[in-house]
């Protein structure tokens, strides 16, 4: 969902999060935008939510970089246990040492879905 609010120099996008929520830098540009304020701190207050609002995003982005790196590691672990399949044979005769290797290869898919996701926010993206 994106809203545009009309603060101080010009029209501001307002983007939410990706569970439809807004920002607190964004609440405040609306709060401030709806409130008609006619004073000279409307130049002071736009910077300060500017640069409010480079960090949270840059907050944001490191979030998201701890995540595709924890994934990545994750995926790593797994691929050492996926190391196992060398040792199976097509007459094993426990089946289940079958569904295990499924499941890790379930495990790699699902870890690379939310780092690839993950890469997305840090690149500045919605995932």
């Amino acid at each position: 969902m994106t809203i545009r609010a009309e603060f101080g120099r010009g029209a501001v996008s307002v983007e939410s999060f990706p569970d439809g929520r807004e920002s607190v830098v964004d609440r405040l540009r609306r709060g401030l935008s709806e409130a008609n304020l006619d004073c000279g701190c409307r130049e002071a207050a736009n910077e300060m939510l500017d640069q409010v609002g480079a960090e949270a995003e840059l907050v944001r982005r490191a979030d998201a970089l701890v995540d595709a790196r924890k994934m990545r590691d994750a995926i790593v672990l797994v691929l050492a246990l996926l190391g196992e399949l060398d040792d199976l044979m097509p007459d094993e005769p426990d089946r289940s040492a079958f569904d295990e290797i499924a499941g890790l290869f379930q495990d790699v898919a699902d870890f690379a879905a939310f780092g690839a996701a993950a890469a997305r926010r840090a690149a500045g993206g919605r995932a």
